[in-house]
């Protein structure tokens, strides 16, 4: 009898509708009823702040995009740092998190990579980006991001010194002499490069940057799953490079199968 009862349920659960198994994986991620997604706006190939006081960019247009799939609103959680962004998780402040995968436990397929590379100091000049990691070189990255997490373990000689994340920030780092180059993505050195005359991007990447998605731990493995369809279906549809051409980005590029 047991038997036959579970083999009833298994059969229940195949034959479910699809329609009410999106309907239970959407109230399992935004049980709410609008998707909050959290992001941070100091590094400018994710979002940016608009004068108006909202905020636009790849990761804004990707959360509405999941938002739309799952039939629910969308909210923008925007962090001003990377500080703040990593303290925000296991707060539940978010439903979906959208930034660089190294930061995530459980991030989707990759929607977004970039090569990051190095932005010297006026007056500093460095060959290539491997001359970069000799004894007293000082690297700056962004406390916490994916720069800080990469670099700190890969650089042997040179010194990694951690600032608040934000363009302003590493201008200012770079400008004093507190740094001789600054490591993050393509889009953050060339606003860095327009703003402070005499700096240089050094030539050659020092690590290929990914992007993903993710849910906060504890998460159904369905719930999961459907982020990750949805993720790949933003990148296979076009809504991803759609908005790297809006924003007009330079070596940023949709991630590869």
């Amino acid at each position: 009898m047991r038997k036959l009862f579970a083999i009833t349920l298994l059969l229940m659960t195949a034959l479910e509708p699809p329609a009410l198994a999106q309907e239970v994986t959407a109230a399992e991620i935004a049980p709410t009823g609008t998707l909050r997604v959290g992001f941070q706006t100091a590094s400018p190939i994710l979002a940016r702040q608009t004068p108006d006081g909202g905020t636009n960019g790849v990761v804004v247009d990707l959360g509405k995009f999941v938002a739309e799939k799952l039939g629910v609103a969308f909210m923008p959680v925007a962090y001003a740092n990377q500080e703040a962004y990593s303290r925000s998780f296991g707060k539940g402040e978010w439903d979906v998190v959208i930034g660089v995968r190294s930061s995530m436990t459980n991030p989707s397929p990759d929607f977004m990579v970039a090569d990051a590379m190095y932005i010297a100091a006026p007056g500093r000049e460095f060959a290539n980006a491997s001359s970069i990691d000799a004894v007293g070189v000082k690297v700056g990255v962004s406390r916490g991001g994916g720069s800080d997490q990469f670099l700190s373990q890969a650089l042997k000689f040179a010194q990694v010194v951690r600032v608040p994340g934000g363009v302003a920030n590493a201008i200012e780092a770079l400008r004093s002499g507190t740094v001789d180059v600054w490591a993050a993505n393509p889009v953050t050195l060339k606003e860095i490069e327009d703003a402070l005359p005499g700096s240089r991007v050094v030539p050659g990447a020092w690590t290929t940057g990914r992007y993903a998605a993710s849910l906060p731990s504890g998460r159904s493995v369905a719930a999961h799953s459907t982020l990750a369809d949805i993720v790949n279906e933003a990148r296979r549809s076009g809504v991803v490079q759609r908005s790297i051409d809006r924003a007009g980005f330079k070596g940023v590029h949709v991630a590869p199968e």
